[in-house]
């Protein structure tokens, strides 16, 4: 239904019910689109998704598993080799970025092999260049042979024609999991003045990254593992982790400090991608913390298998967001999704924000127009600006209109008055069941850390906590938010410092909310934009 000049019967009986403070009629707040553009209905609408998209990359048929990224200096482009999810054995499919903000192409580079070869399914890998060659080490594995998983390598001369290596493949020495073998990832070290490759495994009961020394990235020598311990005082070669299995490693230096990313594979509420920093990369790797704490993850659940690559000036990393909601009987999220690239902003203390990629940001530049379309509690305000008061024991909101097509949401919210507050999305028809956004400034919560929490919050069985990111608290509790919506996708990026992102398959295109579970927040520079 579109704006109309006069409220339907139907919200004007709401209006009469809830209008608690605040005026409760739309409010178009930009001049950009006009007012009767904006849809101000609250009927749910179930939006069965199709296709492809074109801001958290996902292919027209299929998903984007493990990605690979890797920066081509000749073309100035990222190339995003991926694992390919469609019903299929995981081919290496390859799209490209210059920026992360749009992509290009849809290319298988690397087809698995025939039914019964080691390659019969290809799992996570890694690509480097020496002199004028492409090497691709990749995953083989193929749960009917023995041992399952074999590092295996290809070469290019242009990225995208590659011929695999068969006699380059190895397998892990005795000491070493031989069944859990992979995600091969290669890396020039100057101060060995030879390639370095970390091997995703187990030793001695514990997660493990082999390594190998070569010259030539041909022949490889087995040098000192690295492995997982529990201690907050790690050694020279070890990783301060509990990862029973450190899934697809990766390593690199800024400035004069090593860092060294992994997906902690535990089936439990921390399966999420990590990293460490360390002055060498024998170790010891030690989680990164200064005087406010640390923050030891880039994001929630929803990106796993994060990789990174640099253009020599941004480094960004990417993972999948996946196809699940909910967690599966496995206790973990459907693998495979769309494709989440978060820029990796350095701090003096060494550690390493999520901040959105400046094309990404900059593609939102057109305002759209928006409406407060309902409020409930004591609201005040219109345009961009609002102030949402609640007490303790009563939520108050501001209800907004539907978006039908991607959008950024930007705003500042000052929160000097309140401990808990947040956005909730799907909330539609009689809002009996909504997924809200929650900031929480407190350490009182199952975590004892200031959280963004995503919930599923119902009428019949309350509060469910779906997932979790620790939040940075500044002094002042201000907070500039930015949420990135595509279809069902969400991504919250938080004082270029915090990124949350979830799926929610309500959330695309049904009325959206801010409110105020305690105190008042204040709401300033609110604006919708499209690309």
């Amino acid at each position: 239904m579109k704006i109309m000049i006069t409220l339907s019967p139907f919200l004007l009986f709401i209006s009469v019910l809830t209008g608690c403070g605040g005026d409760d009629g739309p409010s178009p707040i930009t001049p950009t689109t006009p007012a009767s553009e904006v849809d101000v209905s609250t009927t749910c609408i179930d939006k069965q998704e199709a296709g492809g998209y074109q801001v958290f990359y996902k292919p027209q048929q299929g998903f984007v598993g493990d990605p690979m990224p890797y920066f081509n200096a000749d073309d100035n482009k990222f190339y995003l080799f991926y694992l390919y999810e469609n019903a299929n054995r995981h081919p290496v499919y390859l799209t490209k970025s210059a920026d992360f903000a749009s992509f290009e192409g849809f290319t298988e580079v690397l087809p698995t092999g025939a039914v019964g070869s080691q390659d019969e399914w290809i799992g996570t890998g890694s690509f480097i260049k020496k002199d004028n060659t492409y090497y691709s080490f990749y995953t083989g594995h193929n749960a009917n042979l023995s041992p399952a998983e074999k590092v295996m390598m290809a070469t290019s001369t242009d990225l995208m024609n590659w011929t695999k290596q068969p006699n380059a493949t190895f397998q892990a020495v005795i000491g070493y999991d031989q069944n859990n073998f992979r995600d091969p990832n290669v890396y020039w070290d100057e101060a060995r003045s030879s390639y370095v490759m970390l091997v995703t495994t187990r030793k001695d009961g514990k997660g493990a990254l082999a390594r190998y020394t070569s010259s030539d990235l041909n022949n490889w020598s087995l040098i000192e593992p690295l492995l997982a311990t529990t201690s907050d005082n790690p050694g020279r070669y070890e990783i301060e982790t509990d990862a029973e299995i450190l899934e697809c490693p990766d390593i690199f230096k800024i400035g004069n400090q090593w860092y060294l990313t992994f997906s902690r594979i535990n089936r439990d509420e921390h399966r999420k991608t990590f990293y460490r920093v360390s002055d060498s990369p024998d170790g010891p790797w030690k989680i990164c913390r200064d005087a406010i704490g640390h923050h030891e993850t880039f994001d929630g659940l929803y990106l796993y298998a994060g990789k990174t690559a640099s253009n020599g000036t941004a480094r960004y990393l990417s993972g999948w967001c996946s196809t699940g909601q909910t967690v599966n009987n496995n206790n973990e999220l459907h693998w495979s999704g769309s494709l989440i690239t978060h820029k990796l902003e350095r701090q003096p203390s060494g550690k390493l924000y999520p901040t959105i990629p400046d094309a990404l940001n900059a593609k939102f530049n057109k305002e759209t127009a928006f409406a407060k379309i309902k409020s409930e509690g004591n609201v005040t305000g219109d345009k961009d600006a609002y102030t949402i008061s609640a007490s303790s024991s009563s939520r108050s909101y501001a209800l907004f209109n539907r978006n039908t097509a991607s959008v950024k949401i930007s705003m500042k919210v000052d929160a000097s008055q309140s401990n808990h507050f947040g956005f909730s999305f799907g909330a539609c028809g009689d809002m009996s069941e909504v997924y809200s956004i929650a900031f929480d400034l407190t350490s009182s919560n199952r975590w004892g850390m200031p959280s963004l929490f995503m919930n599923q919050e119902t009428n019949s069985t309350g509060k469910k906590e779906l997932n979790f990111t620790p939040l940075i608290v500044p002094a002042n509790k201000v907070f500039d938010v930015k949420i990135i919506i595509e279809n069902s996708i969400c991504v919250v990026y938080v004082n270029n410092n915090v990124a949350f992102t979830n799926r929610i398959f309500k959330m695309n295109q049904n009325p959206w909310s801010i409110f105020s579970d305690n105190g008042t927040i204040k709401i300033s520079g609110l604006a919708i934009s499209k690309s």
